[in-house]
């Protein structure tokens, strides 16, 4: 799927398109790093876990050779002493502080402002009436960010806030690096305000985001048989230990298979990957069926073109939060969903 992209003519950019560019792109940016920091926590606490393991059996194997009191058993002792306390204020921060809901919230929100601006720039749906669509979109960016009054979006600082950005040429150091995705994802014919027409929207839209779906699910493809591979390694290798009467390793071994499939489970890596490749699929064979119109089919079905493209990033998305707010759930084990009405709204 190449196309070229044709410059427009359109108005000079309007204050509103610039406001929810703005807004999007703190959400982007925010829920970057919320990600971060709980992957980076919860990756912390696996490693932890493995290590207070591996202490603990190499206590006991090296204290029967060297006897309990050498001083490399006292080092040892030591550190098995302080890991489960670290382990401890770890997941005590995490319950307390970050618990990914901050992440699915600033994603499913971002993703959210994402359609209604691209649909504002196709003029599609309400947003045809060129004099109305401004207050129109201005009431949708209110309406998303209300989604997150109540929420623990509100217990952290938005950086940068939105006032921050409301320059053109700053929305633009956003989308050069500094906002959700890499540089390089970006496609540097769009100016982010003009008016789209179908080819654009094809190659800046559908087209983006279809190859965004498939890099991704390049890379959890490898994850999924990295993490998949290691755990039956493993289940091979303590199947090993105990054939060699080294039954006491065995906890190693079995503490490292929990945590890879720990991670493939936090991450929802399979579902993700399927949900992905599905999109990825529908993507392209709404790119088929446009390609199989004809010039005049094409000009009166465009806004079905933008209509069926959005519902199909959407439902993913939608998807992509339920899988997460399960992930988390079992990962808490809570039994009340992180935020349901505002994973009703993202549905909708």
């Amino acid at each position: 799927m190449k196309l070229e992209v044709k410059a427009t003519n359109s108005p000079p950019p309007s204050s509103v398109l610039q406001h929810a560019w703005e807004r999007q792109s703190t959400y982007g940016k925010n829920a970057k790093a919320s990600q971060s920091r709980f992957f980076c926590l919860r990756i912390g606490i696996l490693v932890l876990s493995v290590l207070a393991t591996l202490l603990a059996v190499t206590h006991s194997v090296i204290g029967e050779i060297l006897g309990n009191s050498h001083a490399a058993i006292k080092v040892i002792h030591l550190f098995l002493l302080l890991v489960p306390i670290i382990l401890s204020v770890l997941l005590a921060g995490a319950v307390k502080f970050d618990k990914g809901n901050n992440w699915i919230l600033l994603r499913g929100s971002a993703e959210l402002l994402k359609k209604e601006i691209y649909c504002y720039r196709a003029r599609v749906g309400n947003y045809s009436d060129l004099n109305s669509r401004d207050a129109l979109l201005a009431n949708k960016v209110k309406l998303i960010s209300q989604r997150l009054k109540g929420t623990p979006i509100h217990y952290t600082s938005l950086s940068p806030y939105e006032g921050e950005v409301l320059s053109k040429n700053n929305l633009f150091n956003l989308f050069k690096g500094k906002g959700n995705k890499p540089q390089e994802e970006h496609n540097k014919n769009d100016d982010k305000f003009s008016d789209l027409t179908a080819t654009n929207y094809l190659k800046l839209r559908l087209e983006d985001q279809f190859n965004w779906y498939r890099k991704k699910t390049r890379q959890l493809d490898k994850q999924l048989h990295y993490f998949q591979w290691g755990v039956y390694i493993l289940g091979g290798i303590g199947t090993f230990l105990v054939a060699v009467k080294q039954e006491i390793w065995v906890a190693v071994s079995t503490v490292l298979a929990a945590v890879f499939s720990s991670f493939l489970e936090i991450k929802r890596v399979e579902a993700t990957l399927i949900a992905y490749n599905q999109a990825a699929d529908d993507l392209y064979d709404i790119s088929t069926w446009w390609s199989s119109l004809s010039d005049q089919a094409k000009l009166d079905n465009f806004e079905l073109l933008v209509l069926k493209t959005e519902t199909t990033i959407q439902s993913e998305n939608a998807g992509w939060v339920q899988e997460m707010n399960d992930a988390l759930t079992e990962l808490y084990g809570e039994t009340k969903k992180l935020d349901t009405e505002s994973s009703h709204e993202f549905k909708g």
